[in-house]
Order: structure tokens, then sequence, then C-alpha cells
């Protein structure tokens, strides 16, 4: 079902406006049978609805079409995701996707899944592109795409984000016996 879902993003991203610069996008969707564990949407369809977010961007802001012309990839090198409230089969909500934060390397955007106004997710993904081995500079991106309001000020929550990546790749990878 996932690939369902990614492929709708696709086909409906491609019939909305465009996007101007660095604008927040925003998405609606609906809990399927198939996004239920027990009773609520589990966290995996979560994730892929955020991905359907992160989708509707990238085709609306042309960088879908920018990148394959390119051939360029967008490996995400870490999402940190918090979970608030559940969402039960057949309720609507909606993504919120913005790119927050850039520097020189990385591309942060920051999602969140409303329902009636209360959060039920939120999410900061930190990505880069890629053309084989070798990082493109996100200036080149930016120039691609025609953008000139890079969000280039590193808010607190960025630098918090930072920080904890620091200590989680300290504490699960450097030194997981300890």
């Amino acid at each position: 079902m996932r690939w369902i879902r990614l492929l709708l993003a696709l086909i409906q991203a491609k019939f909305k406006t465009k996007l101007i610069g660095t604008e927040t996008v925003r998405k609606s969707f609906r809990v399927w049978i198939s996004d239920i564990d027990v009773s609520v949407m589990n966290h995996a369809a979560i994730m892929t609805v955020l991905e359907t977010g992160r989708l509707d961007l990238m085709v609306r802001s042309n960088f879908l079409k920018v990148a394959s012309k390119n051939k360029w990839f967008f490996p995400s090198q870490a999402i940190s995701i918090q979970f608030y409230r559940p969402l039960k089969v057949f309720q609507k909500a909606q993504i919120f996707t913005r790119i927050s934060y850039v520097d020189a390397k990385w591309i942060y955007v920051e999602q969140k899944i409303e329902r009636k106004g209360k959060i039920i997710a939120a999410c900061i993904v930190k990505n880069t592109i890629k053309k084989g081995r070798e990082t493109i500079p996100t200036s080149e991106i930016m120039k691609a795409l025609q953008i000139e309001n890079v969000p280039t000020f590193k808010y607190d929550l960025i630098k918090t984000y930072e920080l904890e990546n620091i200590h989680m790749t300290d504490k699960l990878v450097d030194n997981w016996d300890n």
C-alpha cells in the first residue's frame, strides 16, 4: 500500500500549483484500513504519509524534475520524529511541509501532521543531495530551483536537533557496549 500512496501523491502533485521559493506545502490525507495497527495508524504508515508530503514539496518546487535531469538523488541522513496523538481509520488530517534551514551541505525539512488544529506528529528531516558519491552544494541546488529566499538562519530547534544527533551517534554507534 505504501507504493500506492506514493504514486497517488506524485500524480496529485503534478496537478497542483507550483511553489514559489520556500513556501509551506499543505497536503490532506485520510487514514486507510491498511494503515491501522490494532486500532490506530501505525508509525510506519505515518512515516509514509510524511514521505508523501516531501514528495509533494519536491514535485511542486520542480526539484524532482531538476534532480532527474542532473542525475541527483537525495538521501536522508537523519529523521527525528515525535508522535503526539493517534489517528484512527478513515480520519482525515493534513501534512505541512517546509524547508526550514539550509547550510552548505544540508537541507532541513520540517513537517507536521495536524487534525482539527491539533498536532498528531512532527518531524525534522536532514537531507543532502548527491550525484554518485559527490555531494552537490546546496547553493547549486537553490540556484537550479530559482529559490532566492533561502532560510539560512540556524534557529534553536535546528541546533538542538544537531546536538541530539551527535549524542545519539555517540551512544548508539560509537559506544554501543558502554
